[in-house]
């Protein structure tokens, strides 16, 4: 039986107002985490997937608005809230207990003139003013010893006393002081050296399995995607162009785009062939794109492509769908 619906995304869209117009960043978006499931969020830098994430937590930038869509979350009692449509307060006190960010530069996320105890004493008593400071210190304790931390070092440090790699995983203890039931990741390895990647990569793992929680993780590394993901979701300007189970994309992917993206891993070979790479640039998305945007870089493309855009159909797994007139079907 599979799990329910954590949370539902449907029909994002999310624009940036510029001098030349509104840029597009997220068009028509529709996307599902389930209980106790991990979705990797892929694509080019630019595509939307930041801004995708960031407006479940309602921390999208100035000039920034959502134009369209909802954001479902399957709350205590079944009870489904759309995000969208909260007041400010019950949005701040779902967000960090029930729903959390990592965000991709650590360095930065820390106060850097207090000590990381007060990170962690503060986060509490936002949500558990009653809570003691002694139980958030031991509760603290605890975390941090489970990713691999010397508690006593890390909470009396300041963020500039730690490396890279220890603020990363500071940063995903806090994340889960509170419990929550859905964890967003940011490029959760970018900067770290791959012995620290390695090691995140694992905890994630040990942690979803032990606490139960979902997580939706945004990344360019394909390599952790296949290591952490239940599902993969590839976005390209702005739109949602393929949804598939880890194992099926990457053994029957059906968006060239996702093909690119998949061939573009280097090899660990000896051989000297050059790196591919996906030809082209993504498109301007304050112009109006008529078809699919993918068209003029696709090397599979028809006259059809150009004129429409698909809308996501499902595959020989009722679990894959994608947004593509001629697909990859290992020809």
């Amino acid at each position: 039986m599979k799990n329910e619906k954590l949370l539902d995304i449907q029909n994002l869209s999310v624009s940036f107002k510029t001098k030349r117009g509104f840029l597009k960043a997220v068009n028509n978006a529709s996307l599902t985490i389930h209980e106790n499931e991990s979705v990797a969020l892929i694509g080019e830098s630019g595509c939307g997937k930041t801004t995708l994430s960031t407006s479940i937590v309602d921390i999208l930038p100035l000039g920034a608005m959502i134009t369209d869509g909802k954001i479902l979350y399957k709350d205590v009692d079944e009870k489904v809230l759309n995000l969208l449509e909260l007041k400010k307060s019950k949005l701040r006190t779902l967000l960090w207990s029930k729903i959390a960010m990592m965000f991709q530069a650590s360095q930065s996320s820390f106060n850097p003139v207090k000590k990381i105890r007060m990170d962690f004493i503060d986060t509490v008593k936002a949500h558990k003013p009653r809570m003691s400071e002694r139980e958030i210190i031991k509760r603290s304790e605890e975390l941090l010893k489970m990713v691999m931390l010397d508690a006593n070092l890390v909470l009396n440090s300041y963020p500039h006393e730690l490396s890279g790699g220890m603020k990363q995983r500071a940063l995903l203890a806090l994340s889960l002081l509170l419990e929550p039931k859905l964890i967003i990741l940011d490029e959760p390895t970018t900067a770290l050296d791959l012995l620290t990647q390695e090691k995140i990569v694992v905890l994630l793992n040990e942690l979803k399995q032990q606490y139960g929680f979902s997580y939706l993780f945004i990344t360019h590394d394909l390599s952790i995607v296949s290591e952490l993901a239940d599902v993969v979701v590839t976005m390209y300007a702005g739109r949602i162009i393929e949804k598939s189970p880890v194992k099926e994309f990457f053994k029957n992917t059906k968006h060239p785009y996702s093909l690119g993206l998949i061939k573009a891993i280097p090899k660990l070979s000896l051989d000297h062939t050059e790196l591919f790479s996906i030809p082209g640039s993504p498109p301007d998305l304050v112009e109006d794109t008529i078809g699919c945007p993918f068209a003029p870089r696709c090397d599979r493309r028809l006259n059809r492509c150009s004129l429409e855009m698909p809308n996501m159909i499902p595959a020989d797994n009722p679990h894959h769908e994608y947004a593509c007139w001629n697909p990859n079907n290992g020809d």
